[in-house]
């Protein structure tokens, strides 16, 4: 069957052509972390069903947005990774989450709760103007999540994966984690003497990396300009 058009010369209209069904972003929101198995983006996607997720990853390749990779032994697997014209979704998806931030409040019952997600909510508060590659160790009641920052003088990169040559490291519980990261005002000295966090590495530099990011009520407002904040 034919994909549905608008039929409208127009680049959003033309965009909603190719992404504009219900779960095509969050799957590349997903992908945005790092290559993902199939089974991995049905668990991380709770509510798609199989059938709807293999036709949307089959349309998603079609449009030459997400390619295949298959690992070899003795581990083999088939991988889902953008390609670099999915990974130029990257931006609307930023804005239009940045968007929707205005309406979140508290989670509700039944709500799901990503820390990938929430992580690359952090692209839309950093300030710029750093170089550090930060490791972090996420223990989430479920799993232990290794990712790597890599904080640029333009971007943050966030990749699920364990990190390479962290110049600093943290290890901790989600709830520690979420309090160290997504908080206004972090209590940095008592997740540190209580052991909640741990540090690695410079830990001289966890200040830097706090001071990278603008407070998370900031985050549905519009990007922080690196020169000013840096002022």
């Amino acid at each position: 069957m034919a994909r549905r058009s608008y039929r409208q010369f127009c680049g959003l209209a033309k965009a909603l052509d190719v992404v504009g069904e219900r779960w095509t972003l969050l799957i590349v929101r997903n992908l945005l972390l790092g290559p993902r198995r199939y089974s991995d983006l049905l668990e991380e996607l709770p509510g798609v069903t199989t059938n709807l997720l293999a036709k949307r990853l089959q349309e998603l390749e079609g449009a030459g947005l997400v390619e295949k990779e298959r690992l070899p032994p003795p581990v083999p697997a088939v991988l889902y990774r953008l390609t670099v014209d999915g990974a130029a979704l990257e931006p609307a998806i930023m804005e239009l989450a940045r968007w929707g931030g205005r309406y979140l409040d508290r989670p509700k019952s039944g709500d799901a709760i990503n820390v990938g997600w929430g992580l690359l909510s952090m692209k839309r508060r950093y300030r710029g103007g750093r170089t550090l590659t930060v490791g972090l160790e996420v223990d989430d009641g479920k799993q232990t999540r290794r990712f790597e920052l890599r904080l640029g003088a333009r971007r943050l990169d966030i990749i699920e994966r364990t990190p390479e040559r962290p110049q600093l490291f943290l290890r901790g519980k989600l709830p520690a984690i979420r309090e160290l990261l997504f908080s206004d005002e972090p209590p940095v000295a008592r997740l540190l003497r209580s052991g909640a966090i741990t540090v690695s590495g410079d830990g001289c530099r966890l200040e830097e990396l706090l001071d990278a990011f603008l407070p998370p009520r900031y985050a549905h407002l519009p990007p922080p300009d690196a020169e000013a904040t840096r002022a």
